[in-house]
């Protein structure tokens, strides 16, 4: 089990292994309830936090993941996030993107879902997980 405190920032990180090149990618991540993702392209109040800032760190360089500038920016839904991508190398990529809990609780994470579209058969997902958010 995963925990976290009300308003403490999660870094959340998927890894994606492609042993070939694929093609037309989406990449869904479920979100457990009681938290929310941030959106970065929003210009908000809690963008400007110190720890939630996505500045280039030269000691750190892989801090927001490895291969993300293939994926389109990530669509960001109520309850999940989606990643998408025309053409995918083959390779390991590290998609990554901030949490912020608001409700104390035990939440069930459905699993991350990988796929490739219009090929059904390629697809991955991982294991689900609970989640707890202390008050």
């Amino acid at each position: 089990m995963t925990s976290a405190g009300i308003g403490q920032n999660v870094r959340v990180r998927l890894t994606i292994v492609a042993p070939s090149d694929l093609y037309y990618v989406r990449v869904e991540d479920p979100l457990p309830g009681g938290a929310e993702a941030v959106d970065t392209s929003l210009k908000t109040s809690q963008q400007s936090e110190p720890s939630l800032s996505v500045d280039f760190d030269p000691a750190n360089p892989f801090n927001d993941g490895w291969g993300w500038w293939y994926f389109n920016r990530p669509q960001i839904y109520a309850d999940h996030i989606l990643w998408s991508t025309d053409t995918l190398p083959a390779g390991t990529y590290v998609l990554s993107y901030t949490l912020i809990p608001s409700l104390a609780g035990e939440y069930r994470v459905l699993p991350a879902h990988a796929w490739q579209a219009f090929f059904p058969e390629v697809q991955g997902t991982t294991a689900g997980t609970v989640f707890e958010i202390k008050p």
